[in-house]
């Protein structure tokens, strides 16, 4: 009897399927993964320079925005997964 109950608990742990964890990408809107356009203006005058840098700083600031929209994605994901006791890695 007390073989029995020395081998039961290892018998029972083997019958048990390993937790599987599946990690599900989130959800990055179509919009927010396209690049943001560059200028490709010719520089002929001052005028010109000043143009074409105000145009590069609009695609930087664009493409700063659409970093700062994924990782607020990424961050509610995370949260979400960590208030559901979910871990990453």
């Amino acid at each position: 009897m007390r073989t029995l109950i020395l081998a039961l608990p290892i018998i029972l742990t083997a019958c048990d399927k390993p937790t599987e964890y599946v990690e599900v990408a989130p959800d990055i809107p179509a919009e927010t993964l396209t690049p943001c356009p560059i200028s490709d203006r010719q520089v002929s005058t001052v005028k010109d320079l000043a143009a074409l840098a105000t145009e590069h700083l609009r695609a930087a600031e664009c493409a700063n925005g659409k970093i700062e929209a994924i990782k607020q994605i990424l961050d509610k994901e995370n949260s979400s997964a960590a208030q559901s006791g979910i871990g990453r890695g």
